[in-house]
């Protein structure tokens, strides 16, 4: 046990009394009382506090509240925030519930009410055990080597960026990876994984856009016997089988708000509850999320958090796009192309340069993700031992040069049935394609919206945006 500390901000001195009261009944907890916003930020920021009770009083704002829920975010410490309202406004009180905070409670107080929210509140940092530290192992040449191969291109940032990977992933820090899509995230979030003491420990990888939404909290956290229809038994969630290793959540964005809020107490307490138990299980493992999108500019437009973009956001990693990375194109065609040749039990053993320079002078929307088909389809239908300009040049064609082509070429006799049914199936498919596409437009690319608005789930949608490879214009 531990004792910890409740830091009250208000200059108001019966109310100060009246806490101080409540605070020295329960067991392990003190109290700290500054009488302005800017004492409570250092606080913070200095000692941490276990719970922040911020009054809103005369001359108070909520946009000091915003502050300190600002300090309290960078601070990296599990720590919750009650507001103690003097005049509550609905509004207002919406407006701070959004921001992060865990109660609004208005005076005249509720003491049980609040009595209960010191004790609860605070519950798990009197009484939590400190993890074990992993043993501290070196890492691989091989992974080190595979970091710089991986993230490299000839810039001073990117060097930098190296650096930065290489020193932050032995700790337990939260990190967050930006860029298109098919950057390599996944790929870097593992390679972190890779270099880090937990190397030894699971690397599980979460898909958030793929989860029903109705078996996300489930999939993610798990459930107990009964918990809802057809839980005929106990289930492990992914944060409870990563262990001490490492969770990647990919796609962070896709995750309804009320999942949202319960990730954030599950980041700032490192604990978190089966479906239908009110049992906390510590959660051990190291968190790395992604996004494709700009999680500052989703928070604006109130479809993310903005709590938890700071709680993710400690450490914040960019990938270029492939074009911009066009060093990189050569080294990782000639490994993919030695991999798929492996795998596959093809003599392919090289690339021309003509096929290398038509590889590297490509846009790459689809960046490595794109470049990974493009080669594996080279190796599968190369009829000799090196890959040629045309066994590459046609995945590089661009959509629709195809048809075109098709189209010039002269007609073939064909029974007129097959032809019906065949322009039949590419228009429905072309309309569904188009449908899907106007849906994101209108939506401002919000998967869930569209998938509402066509009357689909979203992993139908997923699964018809990949169909039609419409995924870059999805993440656009």
């Amino acid at each position: 046990m531990t004792a910890s500390t409740v830091l009250l901000i208000t200059s108001d001195s019966a109310l100060a009394q009246t806490v101080c009261k409540l605070v020295e009944a329960i067991p392990n907890l003190c109290l700290t009382h500054t009488t302005t916003y800017e004492e409570g930020c250092r606080h913070v920021h200095r000692h941490g506090t276990a719970l922040v009770l911020a009054h809103l009083g005369q001359g108070a704002r909520a946009s000091q509240v915003s502050g300190v829920l600002q300090t309290v975010a960078a601070s990296s410490r599990p720590t919750a925030t009650v507001v103690l309202s003097d005049q509550p406004q609905a509004e207002q009180t919406l407006a701070l519930l959004r921001q992060g905070v865990v109660d609004c409670l208005d005076r005249p107080l509720d003491l049980h009410r609040l009595s209960y929210l010191l004790d609860a509140l605070t519950l798990r940092a009197r009484y939590r055990a400190p993890e074990p530290p992993l043993p501290q192992k070196a890492p691989t040449p091989t992974a080190l080597g595979e970091i710089n191969s991986f993230l490299y291109i000839p810039s001073t940032p990117m060097g930098r960026l190296v650096e930065q990977v290489q020193r932050v992933a032995p700790q337990q820090t939260t990190i967050l990876l930006g860029g298109e899509t098919g950057t390599g995230k996944t790929r870097l979030a593992r390679l972190i994984h890779e270099i880090s003491p937990r190397r030894d420990q699971p690397f599980l990888v979460v898909n958030c856009a793929a989860l029903p939404e109705n078996l996300m909290e489930s999939e993610m956290f798990g459930h107990v016997k009964g918990a809802f229809t057809g839980a005929d038994r106990d289930r492990a969630g992914k944060f409870a089988e990563a262990g001490r290793g490492t969770l990647f959540l990919d796609e962070i964005d896709s995750l309804p708000l009320a999942l949202q809020a319960k990730l954030l107490r599950v980041v700032e307490e490192r604990t978190f509850e089966p479906v239908g138990s009110n049992r906390s299980q510590p959660m051990q493992a190291r968190l790395i999320v992604a996004s494709n999108r700009c999680l500052q500019g989703e928070a604006t437009a109130g479809r993310f958090r903005a709590d938890l973009h700071y709680r993710l956001n400690v450490v914040g990693f960019f990938l270029p796009p492939l074009r911009e990375r066009r060093g990189l194109i050569r080294p990782l065609a000639e490994r993919l192309l030695a991999e798929f040749a492996a795998e596959n039990g093809r003599e392919v053993n090289g690339i021309t340069l003509e096929a290398l320079e038509a590889l590297e002078a490509y846009h790459w929307p689809g960046n490595i993700r794109e470049l990974r088909n493009v080669i594996e389809r080279a190796v599968a239908l190369c009829p000799g031992t090196e890959v040629q300009l045309d066994d590459v040049s046609e995945s590089l064609r661009p959509v629709g040069q195809d048809q075109a082509v098709h189209a010039m070429a002269p007609r073939q006799s064909a029974p007129a049935p097959a032809r019906t049914v065949t322009t039949l199936a590419r228009t429905k498919q072309e309309a569904e394609s188009l449908g899907i596409v106007e849906a994101l437009k209108r939506n401002q690319n919000n998967r869930l919206r569209a998938a509402a608005e066509l009357g689909i789930s979203r992993m139908t949608l997923y699964k018809k945006l990949h169909r039609y490879g419409l995924m870059a214009t999805a993440e656009a």
